[in-house]
């Protein structure tokens, strides 16, 4: 993208930096590794009338990757036939006012004593499954954050895999299903079982609607994308030294506004990266989450961090984001689509051929033994894991380098392709 340089906005206020949730919201899992940091600028947003369509604006991608991608691959089930599926948990009714595609959805349901919803469909022959993945539609009305899990018995219960991912309030969202636990030998040419579950626990309710069950070809080979979130400076003397002896590049979350401090990747070093092939991609990381920013706010900051990047010299990774404390909603998602083709949160695990490019899950390096597992996911099932790190430093939460050194060792030893968002792009972008 060639654009003037425009000087970048005023810098004003002070926030807190690193991936802990604030603004009242509850951590869902580990972040970044609390420092004794002095606190640093946020933007204060420009814009003319930031509730506009990005239509014409140079910023903007030539298309939204979530609408191109909703549909990949083949319908398993398309809910317009309730009969077909049976309940182990909780409820389940027609929905035809919630719908994602064709006339109707499923609405399941969980009350307070129950533990879990739980909704399956038989296949008497049994399907053929081992050649590709599966994602699934799904609006959740309440609890705000939950994990849905899709069990595939095949042929029966002792030989099972279990496939999920995390879901936000976020309206429709379509989930990329990855592995997450292997009960037996699971036979994939056979499955003769499929089942959707929300697990509470009790306590409270739980309604969410569920449509159009698709499988997509399977990728060739298994990859890895390595994240770093927040641009801190082991990033730079750390953890970029250990990929390069494996020629290994990275993908560096950028908050713009911290660069320039001690603490952080100095500013040649970003250069430096990118030049042996890293991308420096948008984190417009605030004191709230995007969950908290109005809608205004969340398009002014995401436009303005992808204008630092292109102003700067890194239009490479500019089309991507990683959502800053892993957490959007509907109109994040929206914002997102018109400047970002790819966008990464918090969590989700290894995931196949992407469906929702806005909400690619990944898995927090920090734990080593997880970091294994999913990268065993990633060679065995031909998947992409994509890990997060922020610190190297082996303080507090984070990696230590010998720890992170061991991943990449295992990285090598497995031979997965290492991929960066760039990269990973320009290899799906014209896949459909």
């Amino acid at each position: 993208m060639n654009l003037s340089r425009r000087s970048y906005l005023g810098l004003s206020a002070a926030m807190l930096s690193g991936c802990v949730a604030r603004g009242g919201e509850s951590a869902g899992t580990p972040e970044a590794t609390a420092t004794s940091e002095p606190p640093v600028p946020t933007p204060r947003f420009r814009y003319d009338d930031p509730s506009v369509d990005a239509g014409g604006d140079p910023l903007a991608v030539a298309f939204n990757s979530r609408e191109r991608f909703r549909d990949v691959g083949w319908l398993v089930d398309d809910f317009e036939d309730e009969r077909l599926w049976g309940t182990f948990a909780g409820r389940y009714a027609v929905e035809e006012e919630v719908v994602y595609s064709g006339s109707q959805s499923l609405r399941l349901e969980a009350a307070p004593d129950d533990e879990r919803v739980w909704i399956y469909r038989t296949f008497e022959d049994g399907i053929d499954l081992s050649e590709a993945d599966l994602s699934l539609a799904v609006n959740l009305e309440t609890p705000d954050t939950e994990g849905i899990t899709v069990r595939l018995a095949a042929p029966d219960y002792d030989n099972t895999l279990l496939l999920g991912r995390h879901i936000w309030k976020a309206g429709w969202q379509r989930l990329d299903l990855g592995p997450q636990r292997v009960t037996g030998s699971p036979d994939l040419t056979n499955v003769t079982e499929i089942s959707i579950q929300l697990y509470t626990g009790g306590g409270t309710t739980a309604r969410f609607y569920v449509d159009s069950l698709r499988a997509k070809p399977r990728a060739g080979a298994g990859s890895v994308m390595i994240t770093f979130d927040d641009n801190t400076r082991s990033q730079y003397d750390t953890a970029y030294p250990i990929l390069e002896s494996h020629g290994f590049p990275g993908v560096v979350g950028v908050i713009p506004w911290t660069v320039g401090s001690s603490h952080r990747i100095p500013r040649s070093g970003m250069d430096e990266m990118v030049e042996s092939g890293w991308d420096m991609v948008s984190h417009p990381q605030q004191s709230d989450s995007f969950r908290v920013l109005s809608p205004a706010d969340q398009r002014a900051s995401i436009r303005e961090s992808k204008a630092w990047l292109v102003e700067n010299g890194f239009e490479r990774g500019a089309d991507f984001i990683i959502w800053p404390y892993g957490r959007y909603n509907e109109s994040a998602l929206d914002a997102a689509s018109d400047y970002h083709y790819l966008g990464f949160v918090t969590v989700g695990g290894p995931t196949g051929a992407i469906s929702d490019p806005q909400i690619v899950g990944r898995t927090d390096g920090d734990d080593v033994q997880k970091a294994k597992k999913a990268l065993d996911f990633a060679a065995q099932y031909n998947q992409l894991a994509v890990l997060m790190y922020h610190d190297v430093t082996g303080k507090g939460r984070s990696v230590s380098p010998a720890a992170f050194a061991e991943t990449m060792d295992y990285v090598d030893e497995l031979g997965l392709d290492v991929v960066t968002a760039s990269s990973y792009w320009d290899s799906i972008r014209n896949s459909i």
